[in-house]
């Protein structure tokens, strides 16, 4: 007989082993896809929710796998853009009802709250950065936003996306 805490340790094994394989947007793609099934097969719906709460199929966030800090955003203040989209304006808006955040995301694995809704992340002036962006149903991309010698950029991270920032670097692009 195994004892819960080894069952348990078993698990997170092969959840961390997954997602090392496939990436944190997959696994959480798959993990959604079996609780909505388990939801129809059972009668439940999920609920939609605004604000700060979103449903993990519809939230956005940032991973930082770099060497170096990186600032999230909470709300994206442009209608009309796509995940990898950017603007040189900060993001200043209030999004149902909620005040703009920043979130610091620490160097090799800092991430945004996986339940909340992280629409965009800043490119600091005089980096360069190369992130990953790993869409649900869609193919991943990767960008390079080279702001060395210039302002800040600030990055849109679409609903149902996750932007890896992978490296930066000031003297050269990654």
């Amino acid at each position: 007989m195994v004892a819960a805490g080894q069952e348990e340790g078993k698990n997170m094994h092969v959840t961390e082993t997954i997602a090392q394989r496939f990436g944190t947007g997959r696994v959480r793609s798959a993990i959604v896809v079996g609780a909505l099934g388990c939801a129809a097969v059972l009668g439940a719906a999920p609920s939609a929710q605004a604000g700060t709460g979103c449903t993990l199929t519809l939230c956005s966030t940032t991973v930082n796998d770099s060497a170096y800090g990186v600032t999230a955003f909470f709300n994206w203040c442009r209608g009309g853009d796509s995940t990898g989209d950017s603007t040189a304006t900060e993001p200043k808006c209030a999004s149902d009802g909620v005040s703009q955040k920043t979130q610091n995301l620490t160097a090799r694995g800092g991430h945004t709250p996986y339940n909340q809704d992280w629409d965009a992340f800043r490119v600091d002036a005089g980096w360069c950065y190369k992130v990953k962006f790993v869409r649900t149903g869609q193919s991943d991309f990767t960008r390079t936003y080279d702001r060395r010698g210039k302002t800040a950029l600030w990055v849109k991270v679409g609903d149902n996306a996750d932007a890896h920032v992978l490296d930066q670097g000031t003297a050269s692009c990654p």
